[in-house]
């Protein structure tokens, strides 16, 4: 199990997986299931919002993953939902995209607890390599989330 000297974020992760925090002002924890693939990973960021999200500033974070989507090259989005059961607010999404000329997967959520805004990125080099490694990275993603709750129970 991973857990940020801070306290958040934590999770549960294969160990043979290659895991790297980046020295930045938030937690930030990338995942490799296979190191030589830079392009297949798990990302994990938390951000102290100082107070927890107002219901109103929601719709701004919805609108913020609708422009980031637009942004991505040949972004097709699959699903954007918002999950009632995650946290104080949570927005999921599916979508693929060109980059660097090769059509790549990628899930993702954004969500709150408490004041903290979580990141939780899920992404295949090929869509082939995001079905291959699917499950594992879910199941990952997954006890981000059941920490959370954990913690901030």
């Amino acid at each position: 199990m991973y857990k940020h000297a801070a306290g958040r974020p934590s999770f549960w992760y294969p160990p043979e997986w290659q895991l790297q925090e980046t020295d930045t002002p938030h937690p930030a924890v990338s995942l490799y299931p296979d190191p030589s693939d830079e392009a297949t990973f798990i990302s994990v960021t938390v951000q102290d919002m100082g107070q927890p999200l107002a219901r109103e500033e929601a719709s701004i974070l919805k609108e913020g993953i609708e422009e980031g989507l637009k942004q991505l090259d040949g972004c097709v989005v699959e699903k954007l939902d918002v999950l009632e059961e995650v946290g104080d607010w949570c927005q999921e999404w599916v979508c693929t995209f060109l980059q660097d000329g090769t059509t790549r997967r990628r899930r993702a959520r954004l969500f709150c607890a408490e004041q903290y805004l979580y990141s939780v990125v899920v992404q295949g080099s090929t869509e082939e390599r995001y079905e291959y490694w699917r499950g594992m990275m879910e199941w990952v993603m997954l006890t981000v989330l059941n920490t959370t709750v954990e913690i901030g129970a």
